[in-house]
């Protein structure tokens, strides 16, 4: 298998767009010319059937040039062709005019010139092969007809000698602009092979000789751009590190090698790609034959995967293959890229030799990935917006905080990711301080914490960052906002990673007047153990409690005594999970501190909230 390029070098695509220009520009000031000469003619009452007739046929010729130029059908033969044809029609009615006796005296520079500029652009192989014609018909010309207007009393050896000398110096003038042209088209051929080797440098992994991932996408947006159907495949070798660092790198490098030439030698591979480390893809052909799809990726792991032998011995090795087949005017090129990945990873799960993607075993792995390629231009393109919700105290219902939440807007999805979509994936990618601050800034903007306070949520992965307080003071003094207006909800697993460090942090947070709030407390099995180890100003009670308070009497006690056990340990007590004026009520009775819930306000936009107030203000 040869690695296919499917479309033509910038040099030679320069070069191709140079020759239609030229075309271009010829046909159409060679009509202008010529419609114009004809003009010349009839006002001067110069014109005769001969002279229209020649005119007539320029101007076709010149038309048909012009339309394949603008069309880009068959330029350079099209245009080669017309100018020859435009010479040998000159010379016909040129020797036609002294046949019958109409020449002028100005006719005879007309025969060195014009044939001249009408092959002056052509290929040098055309110049030298009408050379001897232009010379001949020259020579005829001068001794029949253009002597008698030159030198009439001229000896005919005088007459011979200058016929002679215009014949050669016209069929010379033809051969330098060979040679010009020889030498043009040389130059053209070495800036094409040098750029050429330079893209094909650019495009080649330079270690396989494979495509490399760049040039395989240029490969795949114009396959996408020209097929109806697209087959890939992803390729990834199993444990290809560990063998690597038993042999190493220069013996790893030797069977990536190894396993590109066999990629090559594959049967229906149309072009192949390294794509990073021990990663291959390959687009397959469009015409199987009469194998299936499963028949060729056997073939394509059994080549893979044969043993290699080596000086010391025999190497093993193992890989995984996913195919996807995109529909070019359903999906996208992107969507395809994502399912091939997906039926690899799914392979590579289930150790299967290869997979091919299947949207119902695969469409919820896909929409991970999805969101994980997604998540992070969202971020940068300001599609996390700040939501708030609010937090009210339990007796006079007053709102006195509001938390901060997060929400994917004009996502592009058939509906928006929920939080509990993107921040596990955001937890995943390391980017919940990024969304934090994004939202928190655009929260600080809009919220007057005066009197009122913000709660944010942090994990232990947020605490640890070395720059989480020190981030996290800049985005407050930007808007200049206390820290004391500042609440850092934390959840139990603060407790269970790095606990004398998130600790530190908690504490030198605390000394700053922020409030640290322990979360959804009740839902672990070492909450109590907590709260004498980490250092708490705020208890929130999960809404289970609430919910279950409905149920029985033991809950409803067990409700009561969470409350009564943040007043024991000197903490302020939130409930959550308020839905109900019912609800509200009753932990007001119980004691609780402050509210939460959808009856006092569902998470909302921090801009929509803010244009609410300024409504009601």
């Amino acid at each position: 298998m040869k690695v296919v390029h499917f479309h033509t070098s910038s040099a030679e695509q320069g070069v191709s767009d140079r020759a239609r220009l030229i075309a271009l520009c010829t046909g159409a000031l060679g009509l202008f010319i010529n419609f114009f000469v004809c003009g010349v003619y009839i006002l001067s009452g110069e014109s005769n059937a001969l002279v229209l007739s020649e005119v007539a046929v320029y101007a076709l010729i010149l038309a048909v040039i012009t339309t394949c130029a603008f069309r880009r059908y068959r330029i350079k033969q099209t245009f080669t062709a017309g100018l020859l044809a435009i010479f040998v029609v000159f010379w016909v009615g040129t020797l036609i005019e002294g046949i019958t006796e109409q020449t002028a005296p100005f006719d005879f520079p007309l025969v060195l010139f014009v044939p001249l500029f009408l092959v002056i652009i052509l290929h040098h192989r055309v110049l030298f092969a009408t050379a001897p014609i232009q010379a001949a018909c020259v020579y005829f010309y001068t001794c029949e007809f253009a002597i008698l207007d030159i030198g009439p009393n001229w000896l005919p050896s005088d007459q011979n000698a200058y016929a002679l000398m215009m014949s050669a110096f016209s069929g010379f003038s033809f051969c330098a602009l060979g040679i010009v042209a020889f030498a043009r088209e040389r130059a053209d051929a070495k800036m094409i092979e040098v750029i050429a080797e330079k893209e094909t440098l650019a495009s080649t992994d330079g270690l396989t000789g494979l495509l490399n991932r760049r040039a395989f996408m240029d490969e795949l947006r114009h396959l996408w751009s020209v097929h109806k159907t697209v087959r890939i495949a992803f390729i990834d070798l199993d444990h290809f590190k560990p063998l690597n660092d038993q042999y190493g790198h220069s013996v790893g490098d030797q069977i990536l090698c190894k396993v590109a030439d066999r990629i090559r030698s594959v049967p229906f591979v149309a072009a192949a790609a390294r794509l990073g480390g021990d990663e291959f893809a390959v687009v397959l052909e469009k015409d199987l034959g009469s194998q299936s799809i499963d028949d060729v990726l056997s073939l394509l792991h059994q080549t893979i995967v044969s043993d290699i032998r080596w000086e010391s011995g025999v190497i093993t090795i193992g890989t995984s293959i996913g195919y996807a087949e995109g529909k070019t005017v359903r999906q996208s090129l992107s969507g395809l890229l994502r399912s091939a990945d997906t039926a690899m990873r799914r392979a590579k799960g289930s150790r299967s030799d290869w997979a091919v993607f299947n949207p119902r075993i695969d469409n919820a792995a896909l929409a991970t990935s999805t969101l994980e390629v997604e998540l992070k231009s969202a971020i940068q393109n300001g599609q996390i917006k700040a939501a708030i919700q609010p937090i009210a105290d339990a007796k006079s219902r007053k709102v006195v905080a509001h938390e901060l939440l997060t929400r994917w807007t004009d996502s592009g999805f058939e509906r928006d990711p929920s939080p509990k979509d993107f921040i596990p994936i955001a937890e995943k990618l390391g980017l919940l301080n990024e969304i934090l601050w994004v939202t928190l800034d655009e929260a600080l903007a809009h919220l007057d914490l005066r009197e009122q306070k913000l709660a944010i949520n942090a994990s232990p992965a947020q605490l640890l960052a070395s720059d989480f307080l020190e981030t996290l003071l800049s985005v407050l003094g930007r808007h200049d906002v206390r820290p004391s207006a500042i609440t850092i909800e934390i959840t139990e697993e603060v407790a269970f990673r790095n606990v004398e460090r998130n600790v530190a942090i908690l504490e030198e947070a605390r000394s700053l007047g922020m409030t640290i709030a322990l979360d959804d407390f009740g839902t672990g099995y070492s909450s109590l153990s907590m709260l004498d180890t980490l250092p708490l100003d705020k208890l929130k009670i999960d809404q289970s409690f609430v919910r279950k308070s409905d149920q029985s009497a033991q809950s409803k006690s067990i409700l009561l005594a969470a409350i009564r056990l943040a007043k024991q340990l000197g903490l302020e007590s939130c409930v959550e999970g308020i839905e109900t004026q019912k609800f509200a009520a009753r932990v007001a009775v119980l004691g609780a501190d402050t509210i939460q819930g959808y009856w006092l306000g569902r998470p909302q936009l921090v801009k929509d909230a803010h244009q609410q107030l300024q409504i009601a203000s």
